[in-house]
């Protein structure tokens, strides 16, 4: 039965999303809708392991933060940043990499660096979660 209330859950928070926008743009760096969709039900599955009700994105925003593009996923009091690489001239992917915070959730979060091995803790707290994957789901 959580798996039903999970899926349906899922598939609605990211029809939301996907119905919502089209690809992002930033400095015209692009993330497409597609991957846009793969990175939120990424995040949402890392974060919805362990838990007793699955983690819903609320909404999302493209940022550049320091010469590095990033995938901000709100959720509940929660922020999590996922690191963009850059593909070709102008098409972003996803990096293998994802912080989350509470403490931080107002601000950039803790964000991961853009080596793509750590996360830069937040300045004031030590709620930082890093989630690494080798890439992200396709269907």
């Amino acid at each position: 039965m959580k798996k039903r209330i999970f899926a349906l859950v899922l598939t609605c928070a990211l029809l939301t999303i996907s119905c919502s926008s089209d690809d992002l743009t930033i400095e015209e760096m692009t993330l497409s809708k597609a991957e846009q969709y793969a990175i939120v039900k990424l995040v949402s599955t890392n974060l919805s392991v362990g838990k007793s009700a699955p983690v819903v994105i609320s909404s999302v925003k493209l940022k550049k933060i320091e010469d590095s593009y990033y995938l901000s996923s709100y959720h509940g009091d929660k922020i999590t940043t996922t690191l963009l690489k850059i593909e070709g001239d102008t098409t972003l992917k996803y990096a293998g990499i994802s912080c989350t915070s509470k403490a931080c959730s107002t601000t950039d979060g803790c964000v991961p660096d853009k080596d793509g091995k750590k996360c830069a803790k937040c300045p004031w707290a030590g709620d930082c979660t890093k989630t690494v994957t080798s890439d992200i789901i396709q269907e």
